[in-house]
């Protein structure tokens, strides 16, 4: 059955790919973002996921076009990294504002009509996040987006309980490294380099395995995944390397993981 899908930050990435791969099998999809990148099969609105009015006016528009949303996948993100001590203000603010507070305010806008309407398979919608194996190992240097893909899991983790009564399924998809223009667009401080002299190698070894990572599609395949199949699960991980990782978080002690963690980003 055809379905309404609206995807933030679709306009690249893996937000881009999937909304692809959802508009090749038939659906209508809708890219909420604030770069007009036309793809064939896509409508796009513009929408700063920091605008509660632009999020209310986008999400208004879709339902009285379409009268549902069956699925929403929140992808919109961006990233800072730099020391926890020399991480200005502003700039912690605004990882949180986008990563956190944006899919929130979409949820938000989207869930009174979401509640209300029915689909031929007894579901009324889905919410899928896209987080990151980084709220599973918290990266050195990259703390803030470590912290609010953390915030995302656990956002998740609540919502899927609180609308279970309303057969709206809740999915977070925490994708890897993965080599896309997100590290490009990253927002890197190298303030306190004297301080931590080890900073900048370990920003460069998180730059070279997202450079080495997998394709935006391998984790789109992913997220579509959760947007489709029967009873899906709370949380999906995008490839064996996450797997194994999610494995050792369980049955590893503490004080390894992060020792580990830590020799991996030559801390």
């Amino acid at each position: 059955m055809k379905k309404v899908i609206v995807i933030t930050g679709a306009s690249s990435g893996i937000g881009r790919a999937t909304a692809r791969m959802m508009a090749d099998k038939g659906n209508t999809v809708y890219d909420l973002s604030r770069s007009d990148k036309p793809q064939e099969g896509v409508l796009h609105i513009g929408c700063d996921v920091t605008d509660r009015t632009a999020i209310d006016a986008a999400i208004k528009q879709i339902a009285d076009k379409e009268g549902r949303i069956d699925v929403l996948v929140l992808c919109a993100g961006m990233g800072v990294a730099g020391s926890i001590e020399f991480t200005k203000e502003e700039e912690m603010q605004r990882q949180f504002d986008v990563n956190v507070y944006g899919p929130i305010r979409v949820v938000q806008a989207a869930l009174p009509l979401m509640r209300t309407q029915q689909m031929g398979d007894g579901e009324r919608g889905r919410i899928v996040f896209v987080s990151s194996m980084a709220a599973v190992f918290s990266i050195p240097f990259q703390a803030m987006y470590s912290a609010t893909k953390s915030a995302l899991n656990s956002f998740a983790f609540a919502l899927k309980n609180e609308l279970k009564a309303y057969k709206i399924t809740v999915s977070s998809v925490l994708p890897g490294n993965v080599n896309t223009g997100f590290g490009a667009a990253r927002r890197t401080d190298l303030a306190g380099s004297d301080v931590y002299p080890n900073m900048q190698a370990a920003i460069e070894q998180m730059e070279q395995e997202e450079n080495n990572g997998m394709t935006s599609e391998t984790v789109a395949k992913k997220v579509v995944k959760a947007c489709t199949k029967r009873n899906p699960s709370l949380f999906y991980t995008s490839d064996l390397l996450s797997d194994l990782e999610c494995l050792g978080n369980r049955l590893l002690p503490t004080w390894l993981a992060n020792k580990v963690v830590g020799m991996m980003y030559k801390c």
